[in-house]
């Protein structure tokens, strides 16, 4: 029979807030961000975000309140972010090139009250006319607060409170806004670094929307880890870590002035991976299973298993996240190599949908488990095969 589950093991995830995690960081001058020759340092990043955690403070921003971030990649985007969820608000990342009808939906589907955005980037509209609406420069002029409220408001913070409402763009994402707590956060982001040993000395390129579903979780991957965040054109410059999702197209066939990465992390099927090691010989490709339900990236390819793999496989859950295939008209376990439906539950799944109890209970089973209406099956080593590309596959 077999064991007819793929659980990740590992390292054990501790409770903590996004924000103790980054005052834990302690990479002090190593680069945290770096776009058109300017760089920004790991302290640079934590003072920038303290000095973005008074300022929200100062803004009246509640525990619990959602925060809209509706700016261009930046190092002052980054900070708040980490900002917003440090005192314990919530973020809504809004990408810039989301049409306004998008917009409109995340913003009053999420209960959001106040916008931080960029004139110019981006088509808000009449959308800001119902909500309060500041400036980057506008928020840090506020009056200062001091660095020991920031503290106390922190410590009010716990690791299953909201984190971010998300409203992603990925392949498999729904119109409902999905919320996830600091530790699903966390936890995404640690696996994610630790299977792919992204850490000090790592440059990573994520050419996505904030709204995707694997962004922020890479961010905070790297603002943990000790990495650099390069902001700019994927394969336009050197870079050890490129991840790009399930919504990148193939390069062209004349690729001799891309600079190849150490390794891409893609999501698709047999074609589309060996599209890519067509186009980056050099570089080694790596496929997941994106879902924001599930914290972004869930499973994928584990450096350790054989090159070929990644065409015929989503990869392994990462560590603390369990898979389960069930019948789906009996909800009973599958045996290994047997199609039923993909159950996953862990660290990283949702904590619910947004103003959505009934689609939370149709979602969630009483036992943990996120029901992803995808079917598959495990094979022998706990890896996951999504059988919407099955004929690509097999």
């Amino acid at each position: 029979m077999g064991v007819d589950r793929a659980i990740g093991a590992g390292f054990q995830v501790d409770d903590q807030t996004i924000g103790a995690a980054l005052v834990c960081g302690g990479h002090g001058a190593l680069p945290a961000f770096a776009a058109d020759g300017v760089t920004v340092s790991h302290d640079g990043m934590r003072d920038l975000t303290l000095c973005y955690a008074g300022a929200l403070l100062a803004a009246q921003v509640r525990r619990g309140q959602r925060v809209g971030v509706h700016l261009p990649p930046s190092a002052d985007r980054m900070a708040l972010c980490a900002a917003i969820v440090w005192i314990g608000a919530v973020v809504v990342p809004l990408g810039t090139s989301l049409p306004q009808a998008r917009l409109t939906m995340a913003l009053q589907g999420s209960g959001t009250r106040l916008v931080i955005h960029e004139p110019g980037q981006g088509d808000l509209g009449t959308v800001l006319t119902a909500l309060r609406h500041l400036t980057c420069a506008e928020l840090k002029a506020l009056a200062p607060v001091s660095p020991d409220d920031i503290a106390a408001r922190a410590r009010r913070v716990q690791p299953e409170h909201p984190a971010v409402v998300l409203y992603g763009e990925g392949a498999q994402d729904t119109a409902r806004g999905v919320v996830l707590s600091h530790h699903a956060v966390l936890a995404a982001a640690r696996g994610l670094a630790a299977r792919y040993a992204i850490g000090p000395g790592s440059r990573v390129v994520v050419p996505l929307s904030l709204n995707h579903a694997a962004r922020l979780v890479c961010e905070l991957a790297v603002l943990i880890s000790g990495a650099t965040l390069a902001e700019e054109a994927a394969f336009s410059q050197p870079a050890s870590h490129v991840i790009l999702g399930d919504g990148a197209a193939l390069p062209p066939n004349d690729t001799g002035a891309l600079h190849q990465p150490g390794m891409l992390l893609v999501s698709g099927d047999n074609r589309r991976i060996r599209g890519w090691e067509r186009a980056l010989p050099h570089s080694r490709i790596y496929n997941s299973y994106i879902r924001a339900e599930l914290g972004g990236i869930a499973i994928c390819s584990d450096p350790r298993d054989p090159t070929h793999t990644a065409h015929t496989t989503m990869g392994r859950p990462l560590k603390g996240v369990e898979v389960m295939i069930v019948d789906p008209c009996t909800s009973m376990d599958m045996l290994l190599y047997e199609i039923g439906e993909i159950w996953i539950r862990g660290s990283t799944r949702m904590l619910r949908y947004h103003d959505d109890l009934r689609a939370s209970r149709r979602a969630l089973d009483s036992s943990g488990f996120f029901k992803t209406g995808d079917m598959g099956y495990l094979d022998s080593e706990g890896r996951v095969i999504v059988c919407r590309d099955a004929f690509a596959q097999i």
